[in-house]
């Protein structure tokens, strides 16, 4: 007779479910089936190249930094998730429809722009708008796997951005991340984390800051007041467009000093274990 921790067992379960959730992305309806999908489960320590740039995207863009925290959090613990890479080809224009979606006239059109300058993802562009659906779709479909299984999973471009900066699924032009787990409800929307690294003038200030319009009084008049305390007619404080040369200078060091160490730190790490994958195919003659 063997004994297992139930906590320990459902952390462990995290790697079939995510199996589960690539079967689910292979398996999702697609409407020209013909994108091009790639792939990837990663895993405990793989994960710190991912967060360590998420990092230091966290300090100029909020939204990382919610993900980071939380997912850090998780993995300093010893519950991190297990992530699902999911990239695909949004600038393979091979269809022929000539719809006009990417902002090409042809698909000819779009396909020798991709060839010069490149396309598709969230760092860049234009993507087949076909494709580009059928992504959505497996995204969608992935997420679903996950649920079917209980599991607390968020898609999240948080993840994609440093999957693109050290060039992960390097085929591929498009590129995402769920997280899976760990074992607990509403790791990604409760964000429990966060509560206790945040204060709440923090959280209040990242609501006003991130999602203005909530806060806004009647725009009509052209100077629309913000509601930011309890009688925010006494005196009205309104929104204001100027230049943040403070802001500015961050994200220049951020995205052209921080994140480049980090490439050089993790390039060859990376890019190790697609060379690997190429040694184990067979050469087509």
């Amino acid at each position: 007779m063997a004994r297992y921790s139930g906590k320990e067992s459902a952390q462990e379960h995290l790697l079939d479910v995510a199996r589960h959730v690539v079967h689910a992305i292979y398996r999702a309806p697609q409407i020209t089936g013909k994108l091009k999908i790639e792939t990837e489960i990663l895993t405990d320590e793989d994960l710190l190249p991912i967060l360590d740039v998420m990092q230091e995207l966290a300090r100029v863009f909020r939204f990382v930094q919610w993900d980071h925290v939380q997912i850090r959090s998780c993995y300093d613990r010893g519950e991190p998730p297990v992530v699902v890479l999911i990239g695909a080809d949004l600038a393979n224009a091979d269809l022929a429809w000539d719809c006009g979606a990417c902002g090409f006239d042809t698909c000819r059109g779009f396909r020798a722009h991709c060839e010069e300058l490149g396309g598709g993802g969230m760092l860049g562009g234009p993507s087949c708008n076909w494709k580009a659906m059928e992504y959505g779709i497996l995204c969608d479909w992935s997420c679903a796997a996950a649920y079917h299984y209980r599991v607390d999973a968020r898609i999240m471009g948080s993840i994609g951005i440093p999957l693109s900066l050290l060039n992960y699924l390097p085929n591929c032009n498009a590129k995402i991340g769920l997280p899976i787990g760990p074992p607990k409800e509403l790791v990604y929307f409760n964000r429990e984390d966060l509560h206790t690294t945040m204060s709440y003038e923090m959280d209040r200030h990242d609501l006003l800051q991130c999602i203005p319009t909530t806060f806004m009084a009647f725009p009509g008049g052209g100077k629309p007041a913000i509601k930011n305390k309890d009688t925010w007619w006494l005196p009205p404080e309104y929104m204001k467009v100027e230049p943040d040369a403070e802001a500015a200078a961050l994200y220049e060091q951020v995205l052209f000093e921080r994140i480049p160490e980090l490439i050089l730190k993790y390039s060859d790490q990376v890019a190790a274990r697609y060379q690997k994958k190429d040694k184990g195919k067979k050469v087509k003659k």
